[in-house]
């Protein structure tokens, strides 16, 4: 399961990286305007495995590939933790598995304590 945390405030739940790519835009994620995290809070940095390029001027955009890799060892100038990301959330898209920011938080915590 991954947490995408979108500019706007919005949480949405994803199954994997497949519906990461499915639900979010390469230009977006190059952006930082969503940043991924794993269930247990770990932040999933985006590495394109084809980039954005455009071309005519800048007017034209070839949406590239992006891949989410684990990065347990993310530092602060990295991302923001998760706990942070937490704090700003104000809305969960609709998923089978959570309601709210709180139900989210709480899973998290406790697939950190499952992982010591």
């Amino acid at each position: 399961m991954i947490f995408a945390f979108v500019e706007d405030g919005t949480i949405s739940v994803l199954a994997d990286d497949e519906a990461a790519r499915r639900e979010f835009e390469p230009i977006d994620v190059e952006r930082n305007a969503v940043v991924f995290y794993a269930e247990d809070g770990t932040w999933l940095e985006p590495r394109f495995t084809e980039p954005n390029r455009r071309s005519l001027f800048g007017l034209m955009l070839h949406q590239g590939r992006f891949e989410l890799v684990p990065r347990p060892d993310a530092k602060a100038d990295d991302v923001d933790s998760v706990q942070v990301a937490l704090a700003g959330a104000r809305h969960v898209d609709p998923n089978p598995h959570f309601d709210t920011v709180e139900a989210i938080a709480r899973h998290i915590d406790g697939s950190r304590r499952g992982r010591q």
